[in-house]
């Protein structure tokens, strides 16, 4: 059983690290990543939540959930709720009931969708963060050392995907600026 287990994580390491270094649109990556991350911790939800730089909040950017209410949940300040702790401080947090947990922000979401346990680890890239990734169980679950360890490993891969993005992005406007520039 624990062998399955630990070859069914490696799996979903592989098909994450496969799908960064293909020429796979970013949006397809996220979901992947969410959609793999749920099946292999037979999670109910799985999402990622990215900085806003502009509004200054943590927006949802990828999930596999198929609940309006959630996809429909308002965007978090730095320190709100769990996620916003888990950014601001850079650190997991573990919630063993979410329906019982003050800080936890959507407590009537969490009830509809049966969610109970919940585990929130930083994205992070050059020590800065730039978002989370959420795992939702529908059951109590103790998160072991090893799950938080590969789930900030896949968190951190997808930090790693969307920063290169961000970058070959930016540099695609400088190299048109610069021809602009030419032609004038």
């Amino acid at each position: 059983m624990e062998d399955k287990h630990i070859r069914k994580e490696i799996e979903a390491l592989y098909k994450i690290s496969s799908a960064i270094t293909s020429d796979m649109y970013i949006e397809d990556i996220l979901k992947l990543i969410v959609s793999v991350t749920a099946e292999v911790f037979k999670s109910k939800i799985c999402s990622i939540l990215l900085y806003d730089e502009k509004d200054k909040v943590l927006k949802i950017r990828a999930t596999q959930a198929m609940s309006d209410e959630y996809l429909k949940k308002p965007p978090l300040k730095i320190g709100e709720g769990i996620a916003g702790k888990v950014f601001e401080t850079k650190k997991p947090i573990i919630v063993k009931d979410v329906k019982k947990e003050k800080k936890y922000k959507y407590r009537d979401i969490a009830i509809k969708e049966c969610l109970v346990s919940m585990l929130s680890v930083p994205m992070i890239v050059k020590n800065k963060a730039i978002g989370v990734l959420n795992v939702y169980t529908t059951y109590p679950h103790r998160f072991t050392k090893k799950e938080i360890e590969i789930i900030s490993s896949i968190a951190n891969q997808a930090a790693i995907v969307i920063e290169n993005t961000e970058l070959l992005v930016k540099t695609k406007i400088l190299e048109e600026e610069l021809e602009a520039r030419k032609k004038i």
